[in-house]
């Protein structure tokens, strides 16, 4: 054990100054800083897929003799106000999700965006699967 002017030093003081982490040279962006910079293309891709690739393959399927929609509220829609409905219901959505966005304060908006992305993202890979089943 060595000594300064301090005092000695003891096995308590070099496990507490192990334990203590080291401060970063360079800092490194965090997470949610990397999520809020990327929000723009989380609504590029919900607008890509939440609305033109749900719209497009939930038409296409619809036209299929062997696909049916799944979902009640999209059958309740197509019933009563017709097939081509669905795309400005659509767009009325995310317009309303836009407005969510801009109320809601940062960072926690990202999440609008970045659900609405891979909510497209998985439904319209599931049409896509779905006509694939119907046309085969």
């Amino acid at each position: 054990m060595t000594g300064d002017a301090s005092g000695p030093r003891t096995r308590t003081d070099d496990r507490l100054s192990e334990a203590t982490p080291t401060p970063r040279t360079t800092a490194s962006p965090r997470s949610i800083d990397v999520l809020t910079g990327m929000t723009p293309w989380w609504w590029g891709g919900a607008l890509a897929f939440f609305g033109a690739g749900d719209v497009l393959t939930t038409l296409i399927g619809l036209y299929l003799p062997t696909v049916v929609e799944a979902s009640p509220v999209g059958v309740r829609i197509v019933r009563s106000l017709g097939l081509w409905s669905i795309a400005p219901i659509k767009v009325l959505l995310i317009a309303y999700f836009f407005a969510l966005w801009v109320c809601v304060p940062r960072p926690h908006n990202t999440g609008i965006p970045l659900g609405l992305c891979t909510l497209g993202v998985l439904v319209t890979i599931w049409n896509l699967w779905i006509i694939a089943i119907g046309v085969l």
